[in-house]
């Protein structure tokens, strides 16, 4: 990660950044996914809209999923993946654990974005490849 972060703080979640400049060719990059810092009712907010969340910390992520559904059922947690396709550099660790609030993924009918956590490739890998 290229920035500090700190515990009980939220951050908008990038799978990929832009990097071009205005009008020149679109160029993204992924490994800098951490984005400007946001509040926690922002966080809810981008949750809802299908958008993704970081912050450090695991029970953080948990809350926060936990508190952008009330009344709905307990966020699903999922391990980290490993890539389907290989990436340059062969590395497996390249995803983070995260949860989905209410259960339900962004491309299910009603979805949330993910509540992403931790340090790259952290915890087990997911069993469902």
């Amino acid at each position: 990660m290229g920035m500090v972060v700190f515990n009980g703080r939220f951050y908008e979640f990038h799978k990929e950044r832009i990097i071009s400049r205005p009008g020149a060719p679109l160029d993204t990059r992924p490994g800098f996914e951490v984005g400007p810092e946001i509040s926690r009712a922002d966080a809810i907010r981008r949750l809802t809209l299908k958008g993704d969340v970081y912050t450090p910390a695991a029970r953080d992520a948990r809350s926060l999923a936990t508190d952008a559904v009330p009344g709905r059922a307990a966020p699903e947690y999922e391990p980290r993946h490993v890539p389907r396709n290989p990436t340059a550099s062969g590395r497996q660790d390249v995803y983070f654990p995260h949860y989905h609030p209410g259960g339900r993924h962004p491309n299910d009918d009603g979805g949330f974005g993910h509540v992403f956590y931790g340090e790259r490739g952290e915890g087990p890998v997911s069993s469902d490849q």
